[in-house]
């Protein structure tokens, strides 16, 4: 696991996870777009942007996503629409991933204004299909200049899915150089800090779409010869090459969602898969080859046809089951704790004494995701509806998630912000909890969910993650369930599946949603705070705590064979025996706990030791037999 010094060029405490499916790859042909909003330091909420009229001069601010500190005004449009959360009414959800990229086309402090974070929601409130966001973004960054550094946006829509690499020019330029490409109909695309465009078609419009000098601002500034054909241009060659922690931080959890995705359609392809790429994306051998862009089913297999609740799944995966596993079950890792912990505290990179690095793995779920989605955008359903977002706070792999639709006109309550990640974004504080990221609330879901999870962590992760999982299965299946006949309910009832000029109709949609996500919010919230305290009793103080044999006397009834308080069954699990014998081989730490007894002691000694260590547990060698009522 040793790092070349200066191999960690890019990591940091925020990172996000992306997963795109076309439609012909979904089970009901809607797109499908799954996002991990990766970081310490955000307050998971939902941002509620309602649809307005501008009047003329209007202008917007702008402030900067990652450092929250004000960059500017530009002009407002005419007209901008509802977005709540990631999506907007018109069924288009946008989010991100940051690759970076070379230092030098850093542009944040260079005296543009548009970060990454402003173009995701002022394209949300602009735009209602990605190929016109992906043109607004341009417009954006070349007319207001550009405030961040590499960034992957990802855009579903209904009818489509694009990705849209884009990077600033630094210090060089005003503006900033991009490649768009259309996930194909039948494909998946996964991608999480690493830039993934390559070379590209610069000749199918309807497919590709990039800014016309970004070969040539790339030949300005030495990154592309100038004699080398434009078709072989490779932009993250260019503008954000492979690095150890791009393939071991990055491109890893998009091989760990691609040999899953191969694998439910053929096993021996995804194990095929694996094997393939492992010494790339483990960042010993970068120049072993890229994996592909798009994902396509195994040859002679079935096409993909995911749903949102295998976009869950692929969303919760932990590298469980190759070489990267850090659990600890396979082979031993100290890291993984006697609990079996999958979770490794940052940083990713470390030193030992001697001041060589070393590297914990990065996974998929993480415990500093600030909030999580799987949504779906389908073209036949009313605008209101049209987008829904399986939206929860924190690790993607631990979290009930709850529906939100994009055209609702109110947060629920628990799951809002009075402040807001941007300003324009925050509800008024009489409908959100008073709570943020260093503020705790117990009425504020970001917080609860927090609980929880952290709960998932440590020396009893593997208890209770088997624990927490029988408890969120079901629940999540209500919620969906619920949905779908909430949504059959409404088309029935309205019969304006693709009829957007009714006013009147498309208000009472809105209103509908927006009471069924707050009923559903509400509940949801209750139930996941009452998990909390079932997880946190089954585990409280290093035991594992469940219901005794005994039943507990029911006041006027019968004394035998109950008891008066109710006595739980209190377990001792202590660890695992690999720990045991990892302790009991640490020289000086192993003499120093080693217990004398054995048979010299003497059968009185051992008797003795025996009743007092039961006795300072509160326990008997015998049974107590209950005193029989003549």
């Amino acid at each position: 696991r040793h790092v070349l010094a200066g191999a960690l060029l890019f990591a940091g405490a925020d990172a996000c996870t992306n997963l795109l499916v076309s439609p012909g790859a979904s089970a009901d042909k809607s797109t499908i777009y799954a996002y991990n909003a990766d970081s310490g330091s955000l307050y998971g909420s939902i941002g509620l942007y309602p649809a307005k009229s501008h009047p003329a001069n209007a202008t917007r601010e702008i402030w900067d996503w990652d450092d929250s500190v004000f960059l500017g005004v530009i002009p407002e449009a005419a007209e901008t629409y509802t977005v709540v959360g990631n999506a907007n009414e018109h069924g288009m959800v946008m989010g991100e991933t940051t690759f970076g990229g070379l230092p030098e086309l850093d542009s944040h402090g260079t005296g543009g204004l548009m970060d990454y974070g402003d173009l995701i929601w002022i394209a949300l409130q602009r735009t209602k299909v990605c190929v016109d966001a992906i043109k607004l973004i341009d417009h954006l960054v070349q007319t207001h200049g550009y405030a961040s550094d590499g960034e992957s946006f990802s855009c579903i829509d209904g009818d489509e899915a694009w990705l849209m690499e884009l990077i600033g020019k630094g210090k060089f330029e005003k503006g900033a150089v991009w490649v768009a490409q259309k996930v194909p109909d039948g494909a998946v695309l996964a991608h999480a800090n690493q830039a993934r465009t390559t070379t590209f078609d610069q000749n199918d419009p309807t497919n590709v779409m990039y800014s016309p000098d970004v070969v040539d601002f790339a030949r300005k500034i030495g990154r592309y010869p100038a004699d080398a054909p434009d078709a072989d241009f490779d932009f993250s060659a260019a503008f954000d090459p492979v690095t150890f922690s791009g393939a071991r931080h990055g491109e890893a959890r998009v091989w760990d969602v691609y040999r899953l995705l191969l694998g439910m359609s053929d096993e021996v392809a995804g194990k095929a898969f694996q094997e393939k790429y492992l010494e790339y994306v483990r960042g010993y051998d970068l120049a072993s080859g890229r994996m592909p862009l798009f994902l396509y089913p195994p040859e002679g297999s079935a096409k993909f046809s995911l749903t949102v609740a295998d976009a869950m799944a692929l969303m919760g995966t932990r590298l469980e089951g190759t070489w990267f596993d850090n659990r600890g079950i396979d082979r031993p890792d100290v890291g993984a704790g006697s609990g079996h912990s999958a979770y490794r505290w940052r940083p990713l990179i470390w030193k030992d004494t001697k001041g060589e690095e070393f590297v914990n793995e990065r996974t998929v779920a993480t415990q500093q995701t600030s909030w999580n989605f799987v949504s779906a955008s389908r073209p036949w359903l009313p605008p209101a509806i049209r987008a829904i977002q399986w939206w929860a706070p924190d690790d993607s792999a631990t979290s009930l998630r709850v529906p939100v639709y994009g055209g609702i006109t109110r947060v629920p309550y628990h799951f809002a912000d009075s402040v807001g990640q941007l300003p324009d974004a925050a509800v008024s504080p009489k409908h959100a909890p008073k709570a943020d990221a260093l503020n705790p609330s117990w009425d504020s879901a970001f917080w609860i969910w927090n609980l929880v999870s952290n709960l998932c962590y440590g020396e009893r992760a593997e208890l209770v993650t088997e624990a927490l999982r029988e408890e969120m299965g079901p629940l999540q299946r209500d919620l969906i369930d619920k949905t779908v006949a909430f949504e059959a309910k409404v088309v029935q009832e309205y019969e304006l599946a693709l009829d957007e000029s009714n006013a009147v109709k498309k208000k009472s949609v809105a209103e509908k949603a927006t009471t069924f996500c707050e009923h559903e919010g509400e509940n949801a919230f209750y139930e996941w705070r009452h998990v909390f305290m079932k997880l946190f009793a089954l585990t409280r103080d290093g035991f594992t705590i469940s219901k005794g044999p005994t039943p507990q006397c029911v006041p006027g009834g019968t004394k035998v064979g109950c008891t008066h308080r109710l006595i739980p069954a209190v377990a001792e699990n202590g660890y695992d025996q690999m720990w045991y014998d990892r302790m009991a081989s640490d020289g000086e730490s192993a003499d120093r706990r080693r217990a004398p007894g054995g048979s010299g002691c003497g059968d009185e000694c051992i008797r003795l030791e025996e009743h007092k260590r039961l006795r300072m547990n509160k326990r008997r060698k015998t049974k107590w037999e209950p005193i029989q009522s003549s």
